[in-house]
């Protein structure tokens, strides 16, 4: 059974539940702002305040999605920005964003109108290019096996929690990636599944996956899939990782793992998982090989659990991660969403998309930010 495709992607509108926008930078409709109400906040470039930029808000709701708003920075970072009234539509969302070295900060949801104002931050982060001894640590990595319909080969949810532990942004160095890892060199029909990925922002070429997007401070989880059309196939860990497993979903025949140890099976939702699981392993290379094994089931771990909820609701693995991720209002599904959208609204305000596209792609995102 193949893994459902389920990210969806970014936002913006030209007309939707009666909005209309004209074009480019230009607005209709908008709520003006009620009661004198003001977004106030700050934006912090690491532990300083920004002393230069523009704060832009922005609004999503089913009668109108864009940028509603802009305001340069005063001194110490701080900005206030008239709050548009409330539509009373009770799903609509405001985020504020800000771009430093070229990438895109956005500070929390705001769900609720504030009576006040209140203290709004959006955290940014100074950039350094991603290199030897500066690039990400591989904290976890997870994957789950599954027969395809054929019964032959395996489907392949792979998942990377990466830690950033630089008070910085990496962005791309001289070899146009911030991260790189080989992939099983049996792997075809390579995807980037549900993950902190934006879209585009990661490629396949000999047997690799490149990811080019910034990587802000703190865990950022990267999620692909693939197919192996064989049996047997192998693994690669470049990288030292604090633990790394594997659940292989029955039926799957008679198989063996070599690099991790066998592990007690678990049995979730009527569905029974082999697992096998290593911690604190250095770089070496993980085979799925013929054999035959018989495997106890008990009680789930927690990473276990954490697998396949993720495999049944998404098709793809999330490892659990800090809701602290730099920019970024928790990285969660909403925040990866609302990350979309302000990318999307850049574009559409810049002029490149086409209407049919860009109405194509906001409704796809409101359906998953409003499922």
């Amino acid at each position: 059974m193949h893994p459902r495709r389920t990210l969806a992607l970014c936002a913006c509108l030209l007309a939707v539940g009666g909005q209309e926008v004209d074009g480019p930078g230009r607005r209709t409709g908008v709520p003006q702002a009620e009661g004198g109400r003001v977004l106030t906040g700050q934006v912090l470039i690491g532990d300083h305040p920004a002393d230069t930029g523009t704060v832009v808000l922005h609004r999503v709701a089913g009668d109108f999605s864009g940028e509603v708003d802009s305001v340069g920075t005063g001194p110490d970072g701080l900005f206030q920005l008239p709050l548009p009234a409330a539509s009373g539509m009770g799903d609509e969302v405001f985020f504020a964003t800000f771009r430093h070295q070229g990438i895109l900060y956005f500070g929390p949801a705001i769900t609720e109108l504030p009576e006040s104002g209140g203290s709004y931050v959006i955290q940014a982060y100074p950039a350094l290019s991603a290199g030897p001894g500066t690039g990400p640590l591989l904290q976890v990595r997870n994957i789950i096996l599954a027969r395809p319909e054929s019964g032959n080969g395996w489907v392949v949810a792979d998942a990377f929690e990466l830690r950033n532990a630089a008070p910085a942004t990496l962005v791309a160095g001289d070899t146009g990636a911030t991260w790189s890892h080989s992939l099983p060199p049996e792997a075809a029909d390579l995807e980037v599944g549900r993950s902190d990925l934006p879209p585009g922002m990661a490629g396949f070429r000999d047997g690799r996956v490149r990811v080019s997007a910034p990587i802000p401070p703190g865990e950022n989880v990267y999620v692909f899939r693939y197919t192996i059309a064989g049996d047997e196939f192998s693994i690669p860990l470049e990288a030292a990782a604090g633990s790394m497993e594997l659940l292989v979903r029955e039926p799957a025949g008679d198989l063996a793992v070599d690099g991790l140890a066998a592990a007690e099976g678990v049995e979730l939702e009527g569905v029974r998982y082999r697992r096998y699981a290593g911690r604190d392993l250095a770089p070496s290379t993980v085979r799925v090989i013929a054999g035959e094994t018989r495997m106890p089931f008990g009680p789930p771990s927690m990473v276990a659990v954490l697998l396949t909820l993720m495999l049944a609701a998404a098709g793809a693995v999330l490892a659990a991660r800090s809701a602290k991720a730099a920019g970024s209002p928790g990285r969660s599904r909403r925040g990866r969403v609302l990350a979309d959208i302000a990318l999307l609204d850049e574009e559409w305000a810049a002029g490149r998309l086409a209407p049919e596209e860009y109405r194509s792609r906001r409704t796809r995102l409101l359906e998953e930010l409003h499922p």
